[in-house]
């Protein structure tokens, strides 16, 4: 038998070979922005070539969308004659300074051009000039080399271009893109304005916001030259006027005048101290001057600040709050993701239409206030033939996001960015003609309050129909408004874990929302997978409809807080009873190229993980098997909990056991005769390797803090150390102290066979003890890279017999947990897991799989046939009995087979699946070419699976 689902006849020529002015060759994902029509299209995909046409390019190219979620632009495809390299130059600036796409491609007479967007400044040569410079050039006369991807329309449709490192790496740069160098350049201004003593602080703040304000109102032709000559003769730049404090002052007068909205005022004392300050002059210089790092143009010429995009202003802010501890600047792209959760278009009709608000109850600079405006207009829009909103539309919606903030100046800057997104709704010419613009916002929708303040008055007046937001995350109450807040919560439930107040938060603004309202909240980590946080969770899922927990616990520096790296998750419920049949979406985020450059998120299909409701316990063990694999993982892992523990043991046994001891602390100091000048184990002396006698030193005289007693470091002893891996070994006899890190089990000298017997027993058991660490320990992973917690140590199985009897499928379960699954955790992409292509594994997979088809029916041969390949993907067919497949045509597929494969959920998420086709006698496995979806574990789950689609079938 044959399978004949691929004979279709394959598609000739190349799509950039056919790039032309007046045609544009049919591939999928391109779409020319000539004749567009925008009935049929998401909101997303029409603002997308919109915004195209305003830059002059011919075609948008989108990665694939699905089941009616929006597609995400990719790329911009510009059509040039010869000879206007300089004026692309100028536009690659414009396109890097907004980054709304990460590539440009250019065909120019016989060559495609490939321009980054979301990477280095390209167009800046080292003299500082402006040149034309893509980053490859594909001369069409030529072959296209295989290795490069960012050719190939196939990856950039389905997404697959993006699973590599190296190209990630070579393409997307957050720290290299425009919207992070300008916040780097600013931070840098700011410091040097502080070392130099210019200005009052407030006053340095307020003029350095209005100056990035004003450039972006003179780019955008709506202050135009004559304007500045009113105040300072010959002045035709807002920079000749700053110099001048008379004139400065009656400009923003004006400004104010004609804007409204207290955006321009300044105070008296402000005025004052303008006028009296000789700072002017040096100010104005040195931020019209300043130099971006590590280039030679200042930030004015190197950013377009017209085409920068709002949100920006919000980032800044994070440079000038007073307490930077507890408030932190969430990435943009995160925040597109809450709102494609919580602030869809049919919740947006359903808030229209009943008169409600969004609220940010932390809103710090208004970073998620401005993305739910913007997403207004849009919608406004869609709804409207996509006509153009008014004024009075577009202050309409501004009446309809809200918030509060502890913080005065962040406040202010949320007032600033939401009069900045007004602004780009309308053109330069309706802004000019317009009077008193802004509404005023501070006071009316924006409150300078505490947030429990601000509900114990009542200040948010409409129904809340969704609630967005950051909390701090502090475990104090910080206002006596919050202390109140917690004892009435102490009163009815008892303590809150850790004293969070961003639990608080979510406990609050939860019961502020109207009935069948949204919240999506930040939250810290410890809300999964801190034990002691288990009531309040508990109590929140059933309380409330929680729809799903975003995990991002795996993806490392999303907040880029100095060393600081705050592991967050994201709750997301609905005001109304949860429902009992309807299960909990737990979706875990893992590190990629997209994210890191702050262009996205992907999820791949087996870390979207839907959980009954009666699994959610107090137990946090679901979440952690989750992040290694799921339900298979979290049997395992309550199957060893049922066994003894080695800390059970150690305790029967009278062995003194526990962590070493702790170094002094903030003045603390208690006797420790028994360690002063003894032998030191220092903790890196424990290794794979064993114990590491040759490194043996002495403990300094030194503070105490914990000294433990002396028989702690008695041997003989077992050592080992509070590391993912276990590492271990026995002291037979001598005195040995060692500090916090390392857990220590002392027995009497008679009891050295037992410690030995434990050491070989933990040798044998090694890869399975480690997979069970990584499955119970509330330390690795969300608080540490690579560390586990004492209990975690005592923890670890020692049952009665010999054996933890695992089976065949534990056993490669536990192998590819402590093999990738842990690393993959830890670094996402970079993991080898994510590195290696799928052939490497596809042997094993195939194996394990047919073998678990084959415990269901033996009777039915049941084999793998050689898999085939499409760019970024492979298909691996299986066959009961016997058959080939025929592949002939099968190129023509590639279209369906992205479509299977790509799903977008919104515009900052792209999900990742695994299709499983069904033809006859035959089946197919369609996934990513990364070994990551081939590994022996995930050949378990995908039996699983087509098991059950077999038993539905009436197989």
């Amino acid at each position: 038998m044959t399978a004949d689902l691929f004979s279709i006849e394959a598609p000739t020529g190349h799509w950039l070979f056919d790039l032309a002015i007046d045609h544009l060759p049919a591939i999928d994902g391109l779409t020319p922005v000539a004749g567009f029509k925008a009935e049929g299209r998401t909101p997303e995909e029409v603002a997308a070539v919109e915004r195209a046409a305003q830059y002059g390019a011919a075609a948008v190219f989108f990665e694939a969308g699905r089941n009616g979620r929006a597609p995400v632009a990719q790329a911009f495809i510009f059509i040039s004659e010869p000879g206007a390299d300089e004026a692309f130059a100028e536009l690659h600036k414009r396109l890097w300074s907004w980054g709304g796409v990460p590539l440009v491609y250019r065909k120019v007479g016989g060559a495609v051009q490939l321009f980054r967007c979301a990477h280095d400044p390209d167009f800046m040569a080292a003299d500082g000039r402006m040149v034309c410079k893509p980053f490859r050039t594909l001369n069409l006369a030529g072959r296209i080399a295989r290795a490069e991807a960012w050719w190939d329309a196939a990856q950039l449709r389905n997404g697959t271009l993006w699973d590599d490192p190296a190209i990630c790496h070579l393409m997307l740069s957050a720290q290299k893109a425009a919207h992070r160098k300008l916040v780097d350049a600013v931070r840098a201004l700011n410091a040097e304005l502080i070392a130099q003593s210019i200005l009052p602080v407030e006053l340095r703040r307020r003029l350095l916001i209005l100056s990035l304000l004003i450039a972006y109102l003179e780019e955008r032709d709506v202050l135009r030259p004559a304007f500045f000559g009113d105040f300072q003769p010959q002045a035709t730049r807002f920079f000749e006027v700053l110099r001048q404090a008379p004139a400065l002052i009656a400009m923003l007068k004006e400004l104010e005048a004609r804007f409204n909205g207290n955006i321009f005022s300044l105070t008296a004392a402000e005025e004052t101290a303008l006028r009296g300050s000789g700072d002017l002059e040096r100010f104005a210089r040195l931020v019209e001057g300043h130099e971006a790092p590590g280039g030679q143009l200042s930030f004015w010429r190197l950013y377009s600040f017209r085409d920068l995009p709002v949100e920006l202003i919000s980032h800044i802010y994070q440079l000038f709050v007073t307490d930077a501890d507890s408030s932190v600047y969430t990435p943009p792209m995160l925040v597109r993701l809450m709102l494609d959760e919580a602030l869809s278009w049919e919740r947006i009709e359903r808030l229209l239409a009943t008169d409600q608000v969004i609220l940010d109850p932390a809103c710090g600079s208004g970073v998620f206030l401005v993305e739910a405006y913007k997403r207004l207009v849009l919608y406004w829009r869609s709804r409207n033939d996509w006509e153009r909103p008014g004024v009075d539309q577009l202050r309409a919606l501004l009446g309809r996001v809200h918030g509060v903030d502890l913080e005065k100046g962040a406040v202010e800057l949320a007032a600033f960015s939401l009069c900045l997104a007004l602004c780009d709704a309308l053109e330069p010419a309706e802004i000019r003609s317009s009077v008193k613009l802004f509404p005023r916002l501070g006071g009316v929708s924006l409150h300078h309050r505490c947030f429990f303040q601000a509900k114990e008055e009542g200040l948010v007046g409409a129904p809340v129909g969704v609630i967005l937001g950051n909390p701090p995350f502090e475990s104090a109450m910080t206002t006596t408004a919050a202390q109140r807040s917690y004892d009435a919560y102490q009163t009815e439930h008892g303590d809150l874990a850790d004293k969070q107040l961003a639990y608080l938060f979510l406990h609050e603004a939860t019961a502020m929302l109207a009935p069948g309202g949204l919240i999506s909240m930040i939250q810290p980590s410890g809300f999964l997978y801190n034990q002691l946080a288990g009531p309040f969770r508990a109590r929140y899922f059933a309380s409330w409809n929680v729809r799903e927990v975003l995990d991002f616990v795996s993806v490392r520096g999303l907040f880029k807080k100095g060393e600081a790296d705050p592991k967050i998750v994201i709750a997301v419920a609905e005001s109304a009873a949860p429902e009992a049949d309807r299960t909990l979406l737990h979706a875990v985020f893992r590190r990629n190229g997209r994210a890191e450059a702050e262009q996205g998120f992907e999820i791949d299909y087996y870390d979207m993980h839907w959980l009954p409701r009666g699994a959610i316990g107090q137990s946090a063990d679901v979440w952690r098997a989750n992040l290694l694999g799921g339900p298979r993982v979290l049997s395992f892992v309550q199957r060893l909990r049922g066994l003894r523990t080695l800390g059970d043991y150690a305790e029967a046994e009278g062995w003194d056991y526990g962590e070493g001891f702790i170094a002094g602390q903030k003045g603390i100091d208690r006797p420790a005769e028994h360690l002063i000048g003894k032998p030191l184990l220092p903790t890196r002396a424990l290794s794979f390797d064993g114990l590491d006698e040759a490194a043996v030193t002495t403990v300094p005289a030194q503070m105490i803090k914990d000294p433990k007693s002396a028989r702690r470091f008695t041997a003989p002893m077992l050592l080992i150390k509070e590391h993912q891996d276990l590492f271990r070994g026995v002291r037979e006899q001598g005195y040995l102290t060692f500090k916090d890190e390392i857990v220590g089990f002392a027995a009497p000298a008679r009891d050295l066979p037992k410690l030995r017997r434990v050491e070989r027993w933990i040798d044998r058991n090694d890869v399975a003890l480690r997979a069970y660490a990584a499955g119970v320990s509330g330390r690795l992973f969300n608080r540490r890279a690579t560390s586990i917690a004492s209990a975690d140590v005592l923890a670890i199985p020692y049952p009665e017999g010999e054996d933890l009897e695992l089976s065949d499928n534990e056993a490669l379960l536990c192998a590819d947990i402590v093999t990738f699954m842990r690393d993959f955790v830890r670094r996402g992409s970079d993991a080898p897991a994510m590195k290696r292509p799928a052939d490497e594994g596809l042997g094993d997979f195939a194996e394990v799989f047919v073998r678990q088809v084959q415990t269901v029916y033996p009777d039915q041969p049941f084999k793998a046939l050689p898999a085939f390949h499409w760019p970024g993907v492979v298909c691996q067919p299986f066959v009961f009995g016997a058959g080939d497949v025929d592949w002939s045509g099968s190129d023509a597929l590639a279209t369906q087979v992205d479509a299977l494969l790509r799903a977008q959920r919104g515009q900052s998420l792209s999900v990742t699946r695994v299709a499983r086709l069904y033809d006859g006698r035959f089946a197919f496995m369609l996934k990513p070419n990364r070994l990551r979806f081939w590994l022996k574990s995930v050949a378990l789950r995908d039996a699983d699976e087509m098991l059950a689609d077999l038993r539905l079938q009436g197989f």
